[in-house]
């Protein structure tokens, strides 16, 4: 299961930077901060964070499973997402850099009135023969469990995650689990089909809102084989 490790950094691309470069200053002005408190004496003392872990709040999974990650798909003309076609809801917009992740297929952001901006929906195929990676009795559930305890592919030091609940996409079997990533909320939703292992990643800034919930079940609900 380490395999996953290497394989989910793609997936973070650009933000990846992003968040090193901003945790690098946070780091800076805590120093500096220190050095301040040192040298004005003990009356001056340095304030620290708070946050631990435990403080995180990861979203619960069962805001998606208790439609069995289902939902009212949109009239929108299916759009072909690799092995698969879906329907946007209206108001989302792609934001997607497919340069640089080789295994982003879509990404969209919901409308920022929403709330949480940037709202964001990812559709994923991960690079993996399913069988060979992980072994011929390997599940969505599995897979889920193992990324959900080791938090490999999270950016923050201070990640946390819920247990997996389980649905089906599109018929095949799919698991779910709640995140919390620095300031990122979201979930991974995680299926097989044809051996493939394939991938949905909602979040949002602090959390995702019930109307970007709800349209992004109408696309998971919206997924059509074509291949």
């Amino acid at each position: 299961m380490d395999l996953i490790r290497g394989r989910f950094e793609d997936l973070r691309g650009t933000q990846r930077t992003a968040k090193l470069i901003a945790a690098a200053v946070v780091v800076a002005l805590a120093a500096a901060a220190c050095e301040g408190g040192r040298a004005s004496g003990p009356s001056s003392g340095a304030h620290t964070s708070s946050l631990t872990v435990s403080s995180l709040s990861p979203p619960d999974p069962t805001r998606l499973t208790a439609s069995g990650c289902l939902g009212s798909a949109s009239s929108a003309a299916p759009r072909t997402v690799g092995r698969y076609t879906i329907r946007i809801p209206s108001g989302w917009t792609d934001t997607g850099d497919y340069t640089h992740t080789e295994s982003l297929l879509l990404e969209l952001t919901a409308p920022a009135s929403y709330g949480n901006p940037p709202s964001r929906i990812q559709f994923l195929a991960l690079p993996y023969d399913v069988q060979r990676d992980f072994g011929t009795s390997t599940t969505a559930h599995s897979i889920a469990v193992n990324e959900a305890k080791t938090h490999q592919h999270f950016t923050s030091p201070l990640s946390a995650a819920t247990s997996v609940a389980d649905c089906s996409v599109a018929g095949e079997p799919a698991a779910v689990f709640g995140y919390a990533d620095g300031n990122e909320r979201g979930y991974w939703l995680l299926f097989i089909h044809d051996n493939g292992l394939l991938g949905v990643r909602l979040f949002g800034t602090g959390g995702i809102g019930d109307q970007a919930i709800q349209e992004a079940l109408s696309m998971i609900g919206s997924i059509t084989w074509t291949v």
